[in-house]
């Protein structure tokens, strides 16, 4: 029987809820993919419990910042990852940047979620969101809270293939997300998984539907 799911890993390090829904697209086909593995770089993130609790294997893989450097645990990652036979990686809350040598591993594609509105130009620190408003873009591990901290009204979410500069990758898809005066990170995240989901599904069928243009 031939199967033309793309086989998967999804790499989270938070509560997984972002990881269970691409679970959950996959097994209701709507999304064509494998998904073969979840790791964490913490042994105690919540999305090692939610891919258990869907048969789909996990692998706890930490960072030992003492006895190896960026580069070794890119490569260590990397190959576990490949030995599953993985071709694609998303990166769904994964707080930790990777060195090149994992991009270097020969991946068909490696996406990471970034929770800000990005601009399609890599280069610009500033994006024009679809109201019309021009914002900085927030970029980093903190982008949803430097957002609250900056005042903005609405800051958004972005699915994007990596590349060696950091949430300047190109752009898979996007959508604006409006904060409510005075909530704090916590309530804004939890709006914000929804819109997340969405998000990384469209963006997976545009990196799909690119292969094949």
């Amino acid at each position: 029987m031939n199967d033309s799911r793309i086989p998967t890993a999804v790499l989270a390090a938070g509560t997984g809820t972002n990881a269970q829904a691409v679970i959950d697209a996959a097994a209701r086909g709507e999304l064509p993919l494998d998904v073969r593995l979840v790791v964490s770089n913490d042994p105690n993130a919540g999305a090692l419990d939610k891919a258990r609790r869907s048969g789909i294997p996990v692998d706890a893989i930490p960072f030992d910042r003492q006895s190896e450097s960026r580069g070794e645990y890119a490569t260590r990652l990397a190959a576990r990852l490949r030995d599953s036979g993985v071709r694609l990686v998303l990166l769904l809350g994964w707080m930790h940047v990777l060195a090149p040598e994992f991009l270097a591993a020969g991946f068909d594609g490696v996406l990471n979620l970034h929770p800000s509105y990005l601009p399609d130009d890599p280069s610009e620190d500033f994006v024009t969101l679809p109201n019309g408003t021009r914002t900085p873009c927030f970029r980093g591990p903190r982008a949803l809270r430097d957002a609250i901290e900056a005042g903005v009204a609405v800051t958004g979410v972005t699915l994007i293939e990596i590349t060696a500069d950091v949430d300047r990758g190109p752009v898979l898809a996007r959508t604006a997300f409006a904060l409510q005066p005075g909530e704090d990170e916590a309530s804004a995240l939890a709006r914000l998984h929804p819109v997340e989901h969405e998000v990384v599904k469209q963006g997976v069928l545009e990196w799909l539907a690119a292969r094949v243009r």
